[in-house]
């Protein structure tokens, strides 16, 4: 048995289907913008219950930044956050005299070191808990609710 079929599409579908498709992309896009912001925020806020706070230097440091990945070789948006300490005008602890750069390297990452408050791996430990637990649904619903719209 065999059967044929035929089909015929106007070229005002075809155009009105690739408009949809190019709205579709841009709120992807969008939706994995607001996906990375989301998560830097939400990483950052468990960093700073973490961060050692003898003086609070290290705290005031604190910053994130999402930005549009220009580096990549696809035509589309990739967006990246960078999260860290040092930042904000890098406050000098009174302590020290030394800017929160010169030492939140070694804050960071000495594992012996006593803290009355926070602890090592400050930033480190709330990535890789967010990346495993969170990062792939968040990005999901994020998009979901971009592409909501066009489901007429």
């Amino acid at each position: 048995m065999r059967g044929f079929a035929e089909f015929y599409v106007d070229d005002s579908d075809i155009n009105n289907f690739n408009a949809k498709c190019q709205v579709a992309i841009r709120n992807v896009f969008r939706g994995t913008k607001r996906a990375t912001t989301e998560a830097a925020e939400e990483i950052m806020a468990e960093s700073k219950r973490q961060v050692p706070k003898d003086t609070s230097t290290l705290l005031a440091s604190a910053y994130y930044d999402v930005y549009r990945r220009t580096d990549t070789s696809s035509t589309y948006w990739a967006y990246e956050a960078v999260l860290g300490y040092g930042g904000n005008g890098d406050p000098i602890n009174p302590k020290t005299g030394r800017p929160a750069s010169h030492y939140m390297v070694a804050v960071h990452e000495d594992l012996d070191a006593f803290h009355e408050n926070g602890k090592a791996k400050f930033l480190e430990d709330p990535v890789r808990d967010y990346a495993a637990r969170k990062f792939k649904r968040a990005v999901i619903e994020c998009v979901r609710e971009a592409l909501a719209d066009m489901s007429d």
